[in-house]
């Protein structure tokens, strides 16, 4: 049964109506005269809807006569008559599959480059030197030889310690380890001095191996040694050892900021004008206009047009939104010159002071003139100032 639904629908079928007082008797005659007649549906008393094969439908008439019955096609169905379909908007249908063969040409390239575990390497170097070792945007899949692109970046970066690279649809997936600060590892049988990293007052040491040369109370210096690992003992040959200790002295940070009573600011009047631009392969397509502001905020938006989850083709809208901004002459009050000036001053010293210190304290001096209010921050902290020294 399956078969011949499946050889009418080549042969192409139609869904007809037939009504009738003597339906019964028109079904038999069908069957009688062997037309096919399948998927018969009963309306109501006097017409029923079914399908018929169309090489069948023309040997109907003479059954139609017979049993004083109308008959009406509602629809054509098959191959056939999708293929007329297809004949009359050829060159739609030709276009789409042109789009489809274009975009299967599209998908054997690469048209995007995700970069991952980013610190403090600059992106765009990285890029460059991704280029240079063979992935790129637009380079062909099949090209691309991982292994060789990975080892290459190795070389070519020496602040890399490890990289992977993932190929998935048109994307480049690339994911780098960079190397942490290169420090002189000092194992425990090396021997050592533990040294100032920073001035500061001695709060406490607790000296576990080596020999103090500071007492609490003391002022040091940068660069000073606070425990020594050459122990010298009247005759004795000189021993060295690896030092160990824990120091916490008191240091202190300063910062200055200056904020003028008359100040420029910028708000947004709510007027917003927007360009577009189509973006191809890399190449830009836009029309010139004139932006009808003369002070504004400007911010981009991209939106790839065709993206089918890891499929992204390089075909981009780039929406291009300026915000009216309109300057206003103003003048600080004192009390408010004050509070901009201790946010900065606070924002700016904190990206001196280690996490792990203990602030002690900390004082603001303001400094006010006719045209503007000077501060400066004062900072006491206890931290650990001490940190090992190889000694040679």
């Amino acid at each position: 049964m399956f078969i011949l639904r499946l050889w009418n629908y080549f042969c192409g079928y139609a869904i007809i109506i037939i009504k009738g007082v003597k339906i019964e008797r028109f079904i038999n005659l069908a069957v009688v005269n062997g037309i096919y007649i399948w998927d018969i549906e009963k309306i109501d008393y006097t017409t029923i809807k079914a399908k018929i094969n169309l090489k069948d439908f023309s040997k109907l008439r003479i059954i139609v006569r017979k049993t004083d019955s109308n008959i009406k096609i509602i629809e054509k169905c098959g191959v056939p008559f999708k293929m007329k379909t297809v004949k009359k908007r050829k060159w739609f249908f030709f276009g789409l599959g042109a789009l489809f063969v274009f975009l299967y040409i599209l998908s054997s390239y690469i048209w995007m480059i995700e970069i991952h575990g980013l610190k403090s390497l600059d992106e765009q170097a990285v890029m460059d030197n991704l280029n240079i070792a063979g992935l790129r945007i637009g380079i062909s899949k099949r090209r691309i030889d991982k292994r060789e692109i990975e080892n290459s970046m190795l070389i070519k970066m020496q602040d890399l310690t490890w990289i992977g690279l993932e190929i998935k649809g048109t994307k480049a997936f690339v994911t780098i380890v960079e190397k942490g600060p290169e420090q002189q590892p000092i194992s425990r049988e090396d021997p050592c001095d533990i040294v100032a990293v920073k001035n500061g007052v001695i709060e406490k040491i607790l000296i576990l191996n080596g020999d103090g040369m500071v007492k609490d109370g003391d002022t040091v210096q940068k660069g000073q040694v606070l425990v020594s690992g050459t122990i010298i003992r009247g005759d004795l040959p000189n021993r060295y050892v690896h030092s160990m200790a824990e120091i916490h002295a008191r240091t202190w940070y300063e910062e200055a900021e200056e904020i003028p009573f008359e100040q420029i600011e910028y708000k947004k009047t709510g007027k917003a004008f927007n360009t577009y631009a189509i973006e191809i392969i890399k190449k830009k397509y836009e029309r010139n206009k004139k932006i009808p502001f003369e002070e504004y905020n400007k911010s981009h938006r991209e939106m790839h047009l065709l993206n089918f989850g890891s499929y992204v083709f390089p075909i981009k809208l780039i929406i291009t939104r300026y915000e009216e901004l309109k300057p206003l002459d103003i003048r600080l009050n004192e009390d408010v010159a004050k509070a901009r000036c201790e946010e900065r001053l606070n924002a700016r010293i904190k990206m001196q002071i280690p996490e792990d210190a203990v602030i002690l304290g900390s004082k603001i001096e303001y400094f006010v003139n006719e045209k503007s209010v000077m501060g400066k921050i004062y900072v006491e902290a206890l931290e650990n100032i001490g940190t090992k020294a190889k000694i040679n």
